[in-house]
């Protein structure tokens, strides 16, 4: 069977871009040349630059001899040069095929630096074909290390999926601050803020991802999970502030999603009226786990809407009832051989997708949004900016021109 486009991407690929974007934190990669190579390259959009990564590059002989000596040596080097709170190996493929033992690595290296924290993950071979999961774990790495602190009453914990989120969830934060709730934010730019999260009583997931992170929070520090739904669009990100003023009891939430539904309700009627005048057919293949969300948006604006998932846990069948119910979206669960024939039988007029797989949606002529640069997409202003611009950013006319052309001067066999 054909590799397929949603399979492309390693899940080494998110635990580096979440833990890259965290400072007092180093990932450090172990793994061949070619792994760390390809994944620092890919997830080099989603980095800062002067923040530290680093990798091992096991050679050759360690894969038959173990690489352990390597790793030590490096998370030492790592540590003495500076001095970070954590260093999480992500163990990749090879170690693990190889079976290092990683575990007694860190045992090690801990009753040698006694000052050192030190953690893993494994990924690549554990999640193949959901690159989100790999961003879980790395969470749950990092939780490992935490320590327990007193619960603040009343207090919320807002848990995001990715690194890039770290800092730059003011569409949520501001409101519940505004309400004069206590939260606290996961994840956040240094490490010292984010170990906040243990104090928070209820822990709610703005996005199916962070499955494992909520469970390790429950069962290692005493949080309950409360699971409402993404809050994108409008009715989404009113019905997730409306649930959690339900259970925190507070008014002045729901007063202040009220004035934020009455200011951006107007141009939300223009967009959808845009939508209705231009069917858009919409499929959304695998990725960070933003098909959901931004297929959620669409939606909304009437957009038809087509969705292959990037992971089915509890969160995501839960997400998946309430856009079936609301929205009509269609979850394609079903095995398929390509994403070329996906869209052959679908017929989408737009797709959204990995780099990688634009190699299939290019020779259609259809046009095409990587999911990698339509990120942080919560609150009503996001979806507003994105229903603005939707028509705008499709380049459509260039579309249509490249398809004028070819019917024209006689379609390719690889077009029809």
């Amino acid at each position: 069977m054909p590799l397929k486009c949603y399979e492309h991407v390693c899940s080494t690929m998110m635990a580096l871009t979440n833990l890259g974007k965290i400072e007092g934190v180093i990932p450090l990669l172990h793994g061949p040349q070619p792994c760390s190579y390809q994944n620092q390259v890919g997830s080099m959009s989603c980095r800062p630059a002067q923040l530290v990564t680093a990798g091992t590059l096991v050679n050759k002989s360690e894969v038959i001899f173990g690489g352990e000596a390597n790793l030590k040596h490096q998370v030492k080097n790592l540590y003495e040069k500076y001095h970070p709170k954590i260093i999480v190996i992500i163990n990749t493929c090879v170690p693990q095929l190889i079976g290092e033992d990683i575990a007694g690595v860190i045992a090690e290296l801990r009753q040698e630096i006694p000052g050192l924290k030190v953690t893993s993950c494994n990924t690549g071979f554990n999640f193949p074909r959901s690159m989100p999961l790999g961003g879980d774990a790395a969470w749950v790495a990092l939780l490992e290390t935490f320590e327990k602190k007193e619960k603040v009453p009343g207090s919320i914990g807002i848990i995001g999926s990715h690194g890039q989120e770290a800092g730059n969830l003011a569409s949520l934060e501001v409101l519940l601050k505004k309400a004069g709730l206590p939260c606290f934010m996961f994840p956040m730019p240094h490490i010292d803020s984010m170990t906040d999260i243990v104090q928070a009583e209820t822990i709610y997931p703005i996005q199916m991802t962070p499955y494992l992170t909520c469970k390790c929070l429950e069962e290692t520090f005493g949080a309950q999970t409360c699971y409402i739904e993404v809050p994108v669009g409008m009715e989404g990100t009113s019905r997730f502030f409306r649930g959690i003023a339900d259970r925190q009891k507070s008014q002045r939430l729901h007063d202040l999603v009220d004035e934020e539904e009455q200011r951006v309700r107007p141009e939300f009627e223009k967009i959808k009226s845009r939508f209705a005048k231009q069917h858009v057919r919409m499929l959304l293949v695998t990725g960070m786990a933003n098909e959901v969300s931004i297929g959620k948006i669409l939606a909304e604006f009437g957009a038809e809407v087509f969705i292959v998932p990037c992971m089915k846990n509890q969160f995501y069948q839960q997400e998946k009832k309430i856009m079936q119910e609301r929205h009509g979206v269609t979850f394609i669960e079903e095995e398929f051989d390509t994403l070329g024939d996906l869209i052959n039988e679908i017929k989408p007029t737009a797709v959204q997708v990995e780099f990688h797989a634009q190699v299939e949606t290019a020779p259609r002529l259809i046009p095409t949004m990587i999911n990698m640069l339509y990120l942080l997409e919560y609150g009503y202003d996001y979806a507003l900016d994105l229903g603005s611009n939707f028509f705008k950013i499709l380049h459509q006319p260039v579309y249509d021109n490249w398809s004028a052309l070819l019917n024209k001067y006689g379609v390719q066999p690889w077009l029809r």
